[in-house]
């Protein structure tokens, strides 16, 4: 038996034409939409090639995150390239070496690991957040049978509006910075101040995006597929491309929503697909997938590399809305503030089978949002597409809801 017949490489080359294709015919399917435009091709390009060119793309050490909750600036300064680690194929991949009930967007990262030897990279930065985050090195090493990856574990304080909380994190900001430097270049001051400026163009670029998205001329599909490619090439050509997207009215018949919840990778855009189809406008969203890849411009007067390196770590611990916070009342707040500007009757919750956090904020927040008089629901599934249809029908009873709602609240006017 020749390397290339071993039960590993056949799994490998399995995984590779089933994620190729799916890819393929999800990019396909984006294309022939009469919303497609030009603007929307290098996105979509991204998306369809997915992680396994990243390093060629960007030219730049590929240094792996497992959250959002990793500073990119503090990569992005070492001289290397972050990649947020994701999936979404669809396929059920269940090795014996991996928990049946795993987190389908885990699992799905986990076929496309397998499916591209290059998709781990050497090194990766984890952060303490879920347990599915903080065992998925160790499922990863013994599904694939690779050297495992160097890990850096970023401790993450659960209770962020504590003032030890902070100061622990900005420990773990400059224990990150010896351990980037350890595999990159040396981060200074006038360095790490040019990456946040760098980055801080991009989230200017996703603000715009998203003003666009709430005007109704940006499809909320092609929203989330383009702040999904954030990390698959450098931040100024995505940014440069960003910057350079048109206009894609919608028409403004749909109920509008708010989508919060569990990530939503390409090519599982079912649910974003779903709502359209039932006539529900996501006219904005807090999913770390989309709405808040990043959680906003880090600005600061102090560009020392003490100065810039707190207003980095300020900004990715006390801004951040998982629900892996201890206190995070900020969750509620965020979302009913932003009805405010964005204007939308109902709320609904993604949560993935198998995402803990997700699952148990669903309950609080529910009846909280609930007393406040937004509709809300709360939609648990996985990346296949078997249960679309009813999902679907309580999409489509949801609509007529609100509608419903919607005319009574004018008639009373």
């Amino acid at each position: 038996m020749t390397m290339d017949d071993t039960p590993g490489k056949r799994l490998a080359k399995k995984l590779s034409d089933r994620v190729r294709a799916e890819s393929e015919r999800a990019a396909e399917a984006l294309r022939s939409r009469p919303d497609y435009s030009r603007t929307f091709g290098y996105f979509l390009e991204l998306a369809e090639k997915g992680p396994g060119a990243v390093l060629n793309r960007t030219g730049r050490e590929t240094v792996s995150m497992l959250c959002v909750q990793v500073p990119p600036e503090l990569v992005h300064a070492a001289g290397l390239q972050p990649f947020k680690i994701w999936g979404g194929s669809s396929w059920n991949f269940s090795p014996p070496e991996a928990p049946t009930l795993m987190c389908p967007m885990l699992k799905a990262s986990m076929a496309v690991m397998g499916a591209n030897e290059n998709f781990q990279g050497r090194d990766w930065v984890v952060p303490t957040t879920c347990d599915w985050v903080v065992k998925f090195p160790e499922i990863a090493s013994r599904v694939w049978k690779r050297p495992a990856p160097r890990v850096f574990w970023l401790e993450l304080p659960h209770l962020k509006e504590r003032p030890y909380g902070g100061q622990r994190w900005l420990e773990e900001m400059f224990r990150l910075k010896d351990f980037l430097e350890s595999i990159g270049e040396k981060i200074t001051g006038k360095s790490l101040a040019r990456s946040a400026a760098l980055y801080a163009r991009a989230w200017r670029a996703m603000n715009r995006l998203s003003d666009m998205r709430r005007d109704g001329a940006l499809p909320p599909v092609w929203f989330m597929l383009i702040m999904g490619t954030f990390f698959l090439d450098s931040p100024e050509r995505w940014t440069e491309a960003a910057e350079n997207v048109t206009p894609s009215p919608v028409g403004n018949s749909a109920v509008r929503v708010f989508l919060a919840g569990s990530p939503i990778f390409f090519p599982n855009l079912k649910l974003p697909l779903l709502l359209e189809e039932a006539g529900l406008y996501a006219a904005a969203d807090d999913l770390c997938s989309s709405g808040r890849v990043i959680p906003g411009a880090v600005t600061c007067h102090d560009t020392s590399e003490f100065g810039v390196i707190s207003a980095v770590a300020e900004r990715y611990h006390r801004a951040c809305l998982c629900p892996i916070f201890i206190d995070n009342d900020r969750r509620v707040n965020n979302i009913l503030g932003r009805r405010k500007d964005v204007r939308f009757d109902g709320v609904i919750f993604h949560v993935l089978k198998g995402c803990h956090p997700y699952d148990i904020e669903s309950l609080g927040l529910e009846s909280e949002l609930k007393r406040r008089g937004l509709r809300f629901l709360r939609l648990e599934t996985d990346h296949t597409p078997e249960d679309s249809r009813n999902l679907f029908a309580r999409l489509e009873a949801f609509h007529n809801t609100v509608k419903g709602g919607f005319h009574d609240r004018q008639d009373r006017a």
